[in-house]
């Protein structure tokens, strides 16, 4: 992977139709992800909806990783999928992930080390956009690492 860019910027609202599931740990995330995904689309499709970006939402806690994944979406209500609306954010540290999701963590990491190098302190829950993520081995895929911060 390249030097990864890192910033800091306001992330605007997004709604999302989604589904979400709990995990007790963080190993567990990687194979709930992708099959959340496949659903939300799923349903949309069977609705006749075009799904828009992809988002996923991690909320960590001392009970577990709560995982909501889903697509942008603006339109009406579609049957076995939850419509959230995730808030916009005054401030969030962002990375650019270039490439599989097997060196993710890597990038979050960096993206961790950044935020305190940078005097703030992450809160909340984080957010990973897929700005392209078509191929099946994610060589080619750009994900943005989104995590929420405040300053004291």
């Amino acid at each position: 992977m390249s030097a990864m860019e890192i910033s800091e910027k306001p992330l605007p609202f997004v709604r999302l139709a989604s589904l979400t599931e709990t995990v007790a740990s963080q190993p567990e995330v990687a194979a709930v992800v992708g099959p959340l995904f496949d659903r939300v689309a799923d349903a949309l499709s069977d609705a006749g909806a075009t799904p828009g970006l992809p988002v996923a939402e991690y909320d960590m806690d001392s009970h577990g990783v709560r995982i909501t994944v889903g697509f942008v979406y603006d339109g009406p209500a579609v049957d076995g999928l939850v419509v959230v609306e995730l808030p916009a954010v005054e401030s969030a540290f962002t990375a650019t992930h270039l490439g599989t999701m097997a060196t993710i963590d890597d990038s979050w990491q960096a993206l961790n080390e950044a935020i305190s190098d940078g005097g703030a302190t992450a809160v909340g829950a984080c957010r990973e956009v897929y700005l392209r993520s078509e191929s099946e081995d994610q060589a080619d895929w750009i994900t943005e690492l989104q995590q929420p911060v405040t300053r004291s």
